[in-house]
């Protein structure tokens, strides 16, 4: 700003809102600042001086920055597509204007482009080609659905790269694969230079192998080597990857070439510290196929052909709608950029020229989001005076689920960006942290990170911090390890550490960072147990707070009379409070609605008075409301009841902002005629409760990110992350070799091909070396002390892939001398506080309702259809929608191939399965959101492939649930009917178990859910 012409040449850009406003906020105050006495601090001072400077200039050029501070342009990336596709749309564009979709709408609308493509199989056109993908899928049409509705999802960042001219080309197909293996074997090649001379090929010459005796020398980096690298790694290296311990004759090497096995072994010895090469050799089994077999080349084209299919429907949709998404801003950004023959100045696009553009949090860039700078940077010439300032920390980069690739700051380091060369400039002073936290954190991580950067695997090498406080306490990092199912002992450690430090200090600040919003479910039972306040940052779920269940059940009731669950609910919620006597009373009649039953003198007589006296304000309560439907607007009615129901009481600070929350969500259902259960449960799904301010923090490690903290307590370091389901294509990007793609395998393929492997494992490589970022940030954020809690396996050891995996070499010590017998807590009484108004507090502790509520099923399936139905029951289950209506359930039947004639007996039969579910008393359990959580989840072994239909992680144990449509035959009883079923699906359970066994390394529990008769089958 000092030598800017005017302020709006210059352009900063980050990420999120959030960053955006900070970054504002922070130039402001520190112009601010500048005219006050200048700070003592060397880097304050600096800042203060440039300010100076900068509000100097302002004056001259008379910008009067305080009065316009609009002029400082600060913004997102979203924020400059927007902009570029008002100032300059497409042809596509030029259409009524758009609003931007609600988060929770993406998933519908990419769902129906989905179910929209699949249509059009009717059509001559595309019969074909969707006929050959979904042959491909096994003609599942699930399967079909969920797997186009994510790669919709993550659009901006294939569409760009899979149609441009050659992407799908086999013969640059072929290149890029290719180059990549050679690339692996020159690297190779020189690593291995050093053990592996002519010695050592002189001992393998007596080898009784013809193929490895055949082998008189180095194999060259050619791709016709390839076979003899793999000879070599598997004459070095076990199956599990490690240097060989043992030779024997299974090798070629029999008890009379005792002394070249001796010698050989030696040489193994020596490379037992190189895990460089060890990892190159591991590798030469996952490289991509040097040539794309044709069935994987006319996959590649059909998936592709239908992906643009469905972006087409996609398109339609938004306009019908006149809605969009981020996405499509982005795209239309980048097609508008594009679309202008020989543009001379991004001037062209915006009033205002751009000399100066910064990009803060650089490491964090997706290849879509670089795709629209180099188009801003692309008429740059240097000596122009222009110039770009990246910042960034490529050790943060942690948001992969993203599309965030560090690969991108790696490859603008070395070789810059667009038309741009980029002088690098590294800073290690630490300002945040005392010495003690910054020394343990460079003596961890120079060992837990990559030696070396790998733009491809997506590794960083660490860069030590040097610190600016001379400050030594000698208890900074404090480490606390438990044993297996440990989790409550935890909590409660967690809990202590916080009173301890309140203790000590009340004002200073204390953040508990968890990887997952889940793992904070036993902390918060613990801290409200005793009494501490928190703020729970975006943590705590709006639809799990006791008070919103309580909202939705209103709203059921008031939608519908003979919504009998939600009924018995709100009799039960606190504004009515009735025992679990008088709702068995309630529910017994099914030929009354409870709304009526509630003026049934007969029935009243039956309560005692103090329930009649709760019924009749009840029902008092909601007459009116049920009387004026279509005379007022829902969330009226709705508002009204509520205000009804609390006469004398006043909600708490907490309640009266989720209740602000609920009705402004009911009015934008209500505006958008999308008045139901399913969408109020949707949009609940991005929405947290409110927490007030307080000295104690809980959030996630993103959520931290850029903050700092006087204490930082990190549970949960043995909890794993979920991993993610296999995409239609995998696809990957690199800087010299292309573009490499490959499809997923056919339903009819026993595994992957080899490329897919190839980019499944470079991905798995990528999160791997993110976790390791991902912890790095965590702790890092300690400005005093830091505290590491988690549990150890069964056996013992700390859990793969996990914070504990990646900290266990420095903590051997305490993770030996830990009891594993360590004395329980009893946990009774750890249940949530429920919170209920003083004068029904004798009725405050609720119970779950345990009436026998499942109806007798005695339609006749069918079997010919009984897959159709069966089907159906998975799709929703999958989808977590139990109350879909007759009309969606015949319309899917249908598409099942289901007669008209059979779909609304059928219908009703699903949705009476659905029902049964609900109203089980394992529902909860069984259909939680975890972060473990997985839903018609594709694994393989060597010798097949399995489709589990649910699978998520308890108390460490990896539960697999397999549900079942089937009904007990005539006269049968449930137990026989149960032990039918065991029978029947025993050995595919057991499958099920011994192949997750091996992809998990858990104690596992299989089960099948028969929601027939609301059953729960276990086999262990």
């Amino acid at each position: 700003m000092s030598i800017s012409e005017e302020p709006e040449n210059i352009l900063a850009m980050t990420f999120t809102n959030k960053a955006a406003d900070e970054l504002k906020y922070r130039v402001i105050r520190s112009l601010e600042k500048s005219t006050t006495p200048a700070p003592k601090a060397a880097h304050e001072k600096l800042t203060w001086e440039l300010a100076n400077q900068a509000l100097k200039h302002s004056k001259q050029r008379g910008w009067d920055i305080f009065s316009n501070p609009s002029r400082i342009k600060i913004g997102t990336i979203d924020s400059l597509s927007s902009l570029i596709v008002s100032r300059y749309p497409t042809i596509e564009n030029l259409m009524p204007p758009r609003i931007m979709a609600k988060p929770y709408e993406y998933e519908y609308l990419y769902q129906k482009a989905a179910e929209k493509t699949l249509l059009l199989i009717e059509e001559g056109d595309f019969q074909k080609v969707i006929s050959d993908v979904l042959f491909h899928l096994d003609n599942n049409v699930e399967k079909f659905y969920r797997l186009v509705t994510r790669m919709l999802a993550k659009r901006e960042q294939w569409l760009p790269r899979l149609y441009l001219k050659g992407a799908l080309d086999i013969d640059i197909l072929d290149k890029a694969a290719q180059q990549i293996i050679t690339e692996h074997l020159q690297s190779l090649n020189k690593t291995a230079t050093n053990y592996f001379d002519q010695k050592f090929f002189s001992l393998i010459s007596k080898n009784t192998r013809h193929e490895v005796r055949q082998i008189k020398k180095l194999p060259s980096a050619e791709i016709g080597d390839l076979e003899e690298w793999k000879i070599l790694s598997d004459l070095c290296l076990t199956k599990s990857g490690q240097w060989r311990k043992k030779i024997d004759k299974n090798l070629g090497f029999p008890a009379e070439l005792k002394e070249q096995k001796k010698e050989l072994l030696m040489i193994l010895a020596e490379l037992r510290t190189d895990d460089c090469m060890r990892n190159q050799l591991m590798e030469l089994n996952l490289l991509p196929d040097v040539y794309l077999e044709k069935a994987s080349n006319k996959a590649l084209r059909d998936i592709s052909e239908v992906l643009k299919l469905s972006v087409a429907q996609l398109k339609l949709l938004f306009n019908e709608l006149s809605v969009q998404d981020f996405s499509e801003v982005g795209l239309q950004a980048i097609g508008a950029l594009d679309s202008r023959e020989k543009v001379s100045d991004i001037a062209l696009f915006l009033d205002y020229q751009i000399n100066h553009l910064l990009i803060d949090e650089f490491q964090d860039t997706s290849y879509a989001q670089l795709i629209l700078i180099e188009k801003l940077l692309e008429n740059w010439q240097h000596g122009s005076g222009k110039t770009i300032f990246l910042v960034g920390d490529p050790m943060q980069s942690i948001y992969r689920f993203r599309e965030s690739q560090v690969g991108i700051f790696l490859e603008v380091k070395k070789n810059g960006i667009s038309n741009v060369k980029i002088n690098s400039l590294l800073l290690n002073k630490n300002f945040r942290s005392n010495k003690s936290v910054v020394d343990s954190n460079n003596k961890f991580f120079s060992r837990i990170f990559p030696l070396e950067d790998s733009l491809i695997h997506g590794a960083i090498h660490y860069s030590k911090s040097s610190t600016a406080s001379s400050k030594v306490i000698g208890d900074a990092i404090n480490f606390f390890p438990y044993a297996y199912k440990q989790n409550h002992q935890e909590a409660q450690q967690v809990v202590s550490i916080i009173q301890q430090n309140l203790a000590l200090n009340a004002n200073q600040e204390i953040a508990v960072l968890v990887k997952s919003r889940s793992h904070l479910k036993e902390i918060i039972e613990y801290l409200q147990l005793h009494n501490i306040d928190y703020e729970a940052i975006k943590t705590l779920p709006l639809r799990s707070h006791l008070f919103t269940r309580d909202l939705i059940s209103l709203t059921r009731a008031i939608l519908s009379l003979a919504d009998k669950l939600a009924w018995l609910s709100i009799l039960r919620a606190p504004w009515c409070g009735l025992s679990l006597k008088d709702l068995v009373i309630f529910s017994s009649s099914d030929e009354m609605t409870i709304f009526h039953q509630l003026e049934d003198k007969a029935l009243l007589m039956k309560l005692d008075k103090d329930s009649k006296a709760r019924a009749a304000h009840l029902h008092q309560a909601l007459s009116e409301v049920i009387a004026n439907n279509g005379r007022f607007s829902f969330v009226e009615r709705f508002s009204f009841a509520l205000n009804q129901l609390y006469p004398h009481q006043e909600l708490d600070t907490q309640q009266r902002d989720i209740k602000s929350n609920y009705l402004s969500l009911l009015n934008d259902c209500e505006i958008k005629q999308k008045l139901n259960i399913e969408t109020i449960e949707s949009m609940l799904k991005d929405l947290y409760a409110p927490s007030q301010p307080s000295n104690v923090k809980l959030m996630t490690i993103h959520q931290a990110k850029g903050l700092e903290f006087d204490v930082v307590i990190l549970p949960g370091l043995g909890r794993a992350q979920r991993n993610e389901q296999a995409p239609l294509i995998h696809m990957k990007e690199f800087s010299n070799n292309g573009l490499l793609l490959a499809p997923i395998k056919s339903a009819y393929e026993i595994k992957d091909s080899q490329t897919y492997q190839y980019l499944k494992h470079i991905e798995k490589q990528q999160n791997h070396y993110e976790l390791m970022r991902l912890l790095y940030v965590a702790m890092t954020r300690a400005k005093q002390k830091l505290h590491l809690l988690g549990c150890l396996t069964e056996k013992g050891v700390a859990p793969k892939n996990t914070f504990f995996e990646l900290l266990s070499p420095f903590f051997q010590k305490s993770i030996k001398q830990l009891d594993g017998s360590l004395e329980k807590i009893n946990q009774q009484g750890r249940s949530p506080l429920l919170r209920r108004y003083k004068e029904l507090t004798p009725l405050q502790q609720r119970s779950q309702i345990s009436i026998n509520e499942t109806q007798g099923l005695s339609m006749d399936i069918n079997p010919i259809y009984q897959s159709a139905l069966g089907s159906l029951v998975h799709y929703y289950f999958e989808k977590g929608s139990f109350s879909p209506t007759k009309e969606h359930a015949e319309l899917r039947l249908l598409e099942r191939g289901v007669p008209s004639r059979l779909v609304h007996s059928y219908a009703n039969e699903a949705c009476q399965l659905l029902q049964n579910t609900k109203k089980d008393k394992l529902f909860d359990w069984l259909f939680k959101d975890r972060e473990s959580t997985q839903v018609e989840a594709e694994y393989s072994n060597k010798s097949s492939t399995v489709i589990i239909d649910r699978m998520f992680i308890d108390d460490d144990i990896l539960w697999i649930i397999d549900f079942k449509t089937a009904r007990p035959m005539e006269d049968e009883a449930i137990g026989d009917f149960i032990e039918r079923q065991k029978s029947l699906h025993r050995k595919q359970l057991m499958k099920y178990k011994d192949i997750l066994q091996g992809v998990f390394n858990l104690p596992t529990k299989v089960a099948l859910y028969c929601p027939a008769v609301s059953k729960l089958v276990n086999f262990d």
